[in-house]
């Protein structure tokens, strides 16, 4: 289970705020909380927190 994404920031992203991607680069990294959830109760799929299911939800 992935707790925390991180990545290089695309060339193209750095362009459009400004930057020049050949002397700069970036980091990015997030840490999601259903991630964390899915750790403390035991939830197997990711999907589950996106689907509205206010059954699901209602327990958290």
């Amino acid at each position: 289970l992935e707790i925390l994404g991180s990545g290089m920031v695309h060339p193209q992203v750095l362009r459009t705020v400004g930057y020049d991607p050949e002397g700069v680069t970036g980091f990015a990294f997030g840490m999601g909380v259903e991630r964390i959830a899915m750790l403390k109760y035991g939830i197997d799929d990711i999907r589950l927190f996106f689907e509205n299911d206010l059954r699901f939800l209602n327990q958290f």
